[in-house]
């Protein structure tokens, strides 16, 4: 298990597949987004994937045990998804958007940083 906060769902699976030696599969349409987030997000100009996803647990499941795993986590009204699966190290990370294979990297700096950056100085010149 590991949490998204800092680079947001794609850099904790980044970080998940680095620390575990493993590699990933990840289909980037399965992975929710709340309406809420993503207006925010578009609002302030960030993508919601590689931004502060405080509060969001990455977790690795055998796949034998996914399906009972989110009827558990639904079961207490805790949103839950299957994005991926765990590959071979030698596969490598790699991110699936619209059908097409992309390597999935670190995004690097939290683009959250800027967008308050942003923020603070507009309230101070206010």
């Amino acid at each position: 298990m590991h949490d998204a906060t800092e680079g947001g769902v794609i850099g904790g699976l980044a970080e998940v597949a680095a620390a575990s030696e493993v590699g990933l599969r990840v289909d980037l349409e399965a992975i929710p987004v709340r309406p809420e987030v993503r207006t925010v997000c578009d609002h302030v100009g960030m993508d919601p994937y590689i931004s502060i996803s405080e509060g969001t647990l990455i977790a690795t499941v055998r796949p034998e045990h996914a399906h009972g795993y989110l009827a558990a986590l639904e079961g207490e009204g805790i949103e839950a998804a299957e994005v991926g699966e765990v590959t071979e190290r030698e596969t490598g990370t790699v991110l699936v958007v619209g059908g097409k294979a992309q390597p999935l990297e670190h995004p690097g700096l939290d683009p959250f940083w800027g967008a308050f950056g942003r923020w603070a100085q507009e309230a101070a010149e206010a």
